[in-house]
């Protein structure tokens, strides 16, 4: 490998990485917010919170690797030029398509790796993450119940248990209900669970008593009646909403089968089955082509005194309006498939322009100071 290739892909590795890391960090920290609840209100494990989250990243990938390495392309190429240094290389005979080589061997590494994310990683581990939300919106006895609090899984319901056993077996039970304002109850077991029967989640109690106050037969006095019971059931199917159709959504799926959706299914259905599948063969080029925008604004000018901070916001406004292009060509798709050739058009069009860009624009500070001078007489 030719010396200034390696040059340059050392300093676009670590910027390209600290970017990755900074990025992902910031979108995590957002991602997660959405289930911090579980944690703080609903008692889910630190552990299970952070796979949960853990499963999204190979989604967050394909936007945080084209963007970061947009960053990357346009610091190290601005702090070269700033520094002279493109100007010495460019001196010695390289070309603007020589001094891009490294950043477009990078991003096609890149965007090699988005693919690889894209059609495998990605629909595995967004089926898993579906796979565990459902589980734990079906474990109703962390949702509803927490140890050592009154909680209110149902309106005029207070239920209070002392411990939540790893076998998912609660002690120390104590349920007041006034559903029945004239004829309010007291039950006290000593354990119970939770089940889930066909309308929703079933409180069992065992070994208690349920105390009854009836206000109706003598107001003045009224009268308490107490049973007790070896087993108990309160029915809490109105204290949550039944868990989403586990129906796989198209992210899902691996990209035969988003080519092939069943007959079963409603046109709009397989247009959105069609619209991912082509989404996912288009988007890891954004690597490329940021990549390409950025070079381009910082290698096709001429080196500027004033410093180049308008190439740079050029650079990101150009970005910012191919990812716009790119969602809003993916949902002219999902109304009409005739616009599937746009979701391919709005990476490639930018990429070619830059790359032309790239191979055809002047260095117009060198070339003034390298012209040679006008022969004498």
């Amino acid at each position: 490998m030719k010396l200034y290739l390696r040059y340059l892909l050392r300093q676009l590795a670590l910027p390209a990485l600290v970017a990755t890391l900074a990025f992902s960090g910031a979108v995590w920290l957002s991602q997660s917010l959405r289930f911090v609840d579980l944690i703080v209100n609903k008692g889910l494990p630190v552990t299970t919170f952070l796979y949960l989250t853990a499963l999204l990243f190979p989604s967050l990938l394909l936007i945080i690797l084209p963007v970061a390495l947009f960053a990357a392309v346009l610091f190290v190429y601005h702090r070269l030029t700033q520094e002279s240094e493109l100007t010495v290389m460019k001196a010695v005979g390289l070309s603007n398509l020589q001094l891009a080589g490294p950043a477009v061997l990078l991003a096609a590494a890149v965007s090699l790796f988005c693919y690889t994310v894209s059609l495998y990683l990605m629909p595995l581990a967004f089926s898993s993450f579906r796979d565990l939300q459902y589980e734990i919106q079906r474990d109703f006895s962390h949702l509803l119940l927490q140890p050592g609090v009154f909680n209110t899984p149902l309106k005029d319901v207070t239920v209070y248990i002392r411990e939540h056993r790893s076998d998912g077996t609660l002690t120390g039970i104590l349920v007041h209900d006034e559903r029945q304002r004239r004829q309010p109850e007291t039950m006290m077991a000593e354990q119970g669970f939770l089940v889930q029967g066909e309308a929703g989640p079933l409180f069992v109690l065992e070994n208690g008593n349920r105390q009854e106050l009836d206000l109706d037969s003598n107001p003045d006095r009224p009268e308490l009646r107490i049973l007790h019971f070896d087993r108990y059931t309160l029915d809490l199917a109105a204290a949550a909403s039944p868990p989403d159709d586990r129906s796989r959504k198209p992210k899902e799926l691996f990209l035969g089968e988003l080519f092939n959706p069943g007959d079963e299914l409603s046109e709009q259905t397989r247009r959105e089955y069609l619209v991912e599948a082509h989404e996912r063969l288009t988007w890891p080029l954004n690597a490329l082509v940021f990549a390409l925008i950025g070079l381009a604004a910082l290698l096709a000018q001429g080196f500027d005194r004033r410093g180049q901070w308008k190439r740079t916001v050029g650079a990101v406004v150009a970005v910012v309006v191919v990812q716009a292009l790119s969602m809003a060509a993916g949902g002219l798709a999902e109304t009409s498939l005739r616009f599937v050739p746009l979701m391919y058009l709005v990476p490639l069009v930018p990429a070619l322009g830059a790359l032309l860009m790239i191979r055809s624009g002047p260095w117009l500070g060198l070339r003034a100071a390298t012209r040679p001078a006008p022969a004498a007489g």
